[in-house]
């Protein structure tokens, strides 16, 4: 069934969860991604944060049913807007209809490259068969469209890369090779999943710049996921920062830098290194990310969370709240009162031990 957004959102998604099956008898499947919603608009760029683990990666699947095997259960809406002005939830389709989707409204970069390129196939047939799926052209005009596509992005000598397998390019080649496979359709929506993390510095740079330009150009709505608060602050216009597969704050990233609000965003800040300030001390988060098959009472972060108080953060879940002026969500038990506190002076009464 099919709708029209009544505003410039892409994709709105609503109380998704993800599980699997763990395959053993009287255990029940783990849920690692808990009651997420969010919505991106046409041209915004929205980041998701967090530590390895928290729900990332999973999320940017589940949003095209990428999830691997059967065994994942996906539960809530996840409507994306189609070209022409339609939606279509992504939840219950079936893959015959997916696949329409899946590179022509919304697409996707991978994390690493030379495990999403086949081996077999030059860059140019892996390029062209994007094309031939999602657009009508014959065999020249697909050739031609795949030559301007990997000149757009930089690709020295862009015929000869065509003609070149996926070993034969460097890490930021095939990276630049995937974006072109992903914009080859003109989506709508582009999930790029940690799509630098392998890569250097000057590299890393060179992509998220030519992004931010396409994006611009194209005015197509962008979703990085990433661990890189760099990268966020760079590139971003909100971000999502999850933990233990929850989102647990939200908010336009100037906002997220300059006065986090959830103490679990406020250690992430703390523990990401600062160019030319000598004076910073970066201090690493105690403990780890919890076990989503157990995980404990109350708030997920209050063992690892300087602020919890016995005897409340370990006994009360806490919601996502929204904040006075509407821009910003959080979810912390005790986020009103130490939003007067200074981060420099953390509150340590009554921590569990």
């Amino acid at each position: 069934m099919t709708t029209t957004f009544e505003d410039s959102r892409v994709l709105s998604v609503e109380h998704l969860s993800v599980s699997f099956d763990t395959g053993k008898r009287n255990t029940p499947p783990v849920t690692v991604v808990r009651d997420v919603s969010f919505s991106i608009g046409k041209g915004e760029i929205v980041a998701i944060v967090g530590e390895s683990g928290c729900g990332k990666s999973t999320t940017g699947l589940a949003l095209l049913g990428l999830n691997p095997g059967s065994n994942a259960s996906v539960k809530g809406s996840i409507n994306l807007a189609k070209k022409g002005g339609k939606t279509v939830d992504i939840v219950g389709l079936r893959e015959r209809e997916l696949r329409r989707v899946r590179g022509n409204d919304a697409a996707m970069i991978f994390q690493e490259p030379m495990s999403s390129l086949n081996p077999l196939y030059t860059i140019g047939a892996q390029i062209e068969e994007a094309l031939s799926v999602h657009r009508r052209m014959s065999s020249k005009e697909r050739a031609a469209e795949a030559l301007r596509l990997v000149s757009m992005l930089g690709i020295p000598s862009p015929a000869k890369c065509l003609n070149s397998y996926p070993h034969q390019l460097s890490g930021g080649m095939r990276q630049r090779v995937m974006i072109a496979i992903a914009l080859s359709c003109h989506p709508g929506l582009l999930i790029a999943d940690e799509p630098t993390t392998a890569l250097d510095v000057t590299v890393q740079a060179q992509i998220v710049e030519r992004m931010k330009q396409l994006q611009q150009e194209t005015q197509m709505a962008i979703l990085f996921v990433t661990h890189d608060l760099s990268l966020v602050a760079e590139i971003a216009n909100r971000a999502l920062v999850m933990y233990a597969g929850q989102i647990v704050e939200a908010g336009p990233v100037s906002d997220l830098f300059n006065q986090p609000l959830m103490p679990y965003t406020q250690a992430l800040m703390r523990s990401r290194p600062r160019l030319g300030d000598v004076r910073h001390r970066i201090k690493p988060i105690p403990g780890g990310a919890p076990n989503p098959a157990a995980l404990p009472a109350g708030c997920t972060f209050h063992k690892r969370c300087e602020h919890a108080v016995a005897g409340r953060c370990d006994t009360q879940v806490p919601s996502l709240e929204t904040t006075d002026d509407g821009l910003r969500q959080v979810r912390c038990l005790r986020w009103r009162e130490l939003r007067q506190v200074p981060q420099c002076a953390p509150v340590l009464q009554g921590q569990p031990s």
